[in-house]
């Protein structure tokens, strides 16, 4: 079975710093369903199209994002060769907050950006589909179990 997709565009804009070690520094500014006005060459850059894919596998992460309040996508890049000189360029796009600590876990760059409503209505159409919590084990206190049953305690 196919994953549903939907295909977005990021645009990254480079801001000036006042630092002796560098002098701008990339971030995602956001993330639409396309392709928007036409970027300043000078100042930002917009990738795409770039799949976005939900998997049933990830539901439970999906289901974080849009219980959080204020959903988010969560944009993992990387700059070119040549460290901060380098040009960005956008590796992947997710819309679960288990797949963006996985990303963080292992130092990758990842900007969270607002999600827009119709990303936003997808997901939790895709939750609410999809979405089935763990049901909850019942705990028998340790001091109503026999000895032998208390596993070492």
């Amino acid at each position: 079975m196919t994953a549903p997709a939907i295909a977005v565009f990021v645009r990254m804009e480079k801001r000036a710093l006042e630092s002796r070690w560098a002098d701008h520094e990339w971030r995602v500014a956001s993330l639409e369903p396309s392709p928007g006005a036409p970027a300043d060459a000078e100042r930002s850059r917009v990738f795409g199209p770039i799949e976005v894919s939900l998997y049933r596998d990830e539901a439970e992460g999906y289901f974080l994002n849009t219980s959080s309040g204020a959903a988010r996508a969560f944009v993992m890049w990387r700059l070119g060769d040549g460290g901060l000189e380098g040009e960005p360029r956008v590796c992947s796009v997710t819309l679960s907050y288990n797949e963006a600590a996985r990303l963080m876990d292992a130092q990758e760059r990842v900007d969270a950006v607002p999600l827009p409503a119709l990303l936003a209505s997808w997901l939790e159409g895709f939750v609410a589909e999809h979405y089935r919590p763990e049901p909850k084990k019942k705990r028998v206190k340790a001091s109503f179990l026999a000895p032998g049953e208390r596993g070492g305690l």
